[in-house]
């Protein structure tokens, strides 16, 4: 299976973690409290992959949009 790439702006993360499982159960929790209807991805940085970020699914970069720029992150995690 072919892992997912996505960009976002470093900016935008609602969280930055070094371990996985503490990623996820933050943003779960964040999700949880704001009852936010957004869905939430848990991504990492090919470059580094030991650190966890936590962005918004929405806030994703159109790579197509030559006026916003990105960072590629690979998707772990859906919430």
């Amino acid at each position: 299976m072919a892992s997912e790439i996505v960009l976002f702006n470093p900016g935008d993360s609602l969280g930055n973690f070094h371990d996985y499982n503490e990623a996820v159960r933050s943003g779960q929790l964040y999700k949880h409290k704001d009852e936010t209807p957004h869905e939430l991805v848990i991504a990492t940085d090919p470059k580094n992959d030991e650190e966890y970020l936590i962005f918004y699914a929405k806030d994703a970069v159109d790579p197509n949009n030559k006026d916003k720029s990105g960072t590629k992150y690979n998707i772990s995690k859906h919430l």
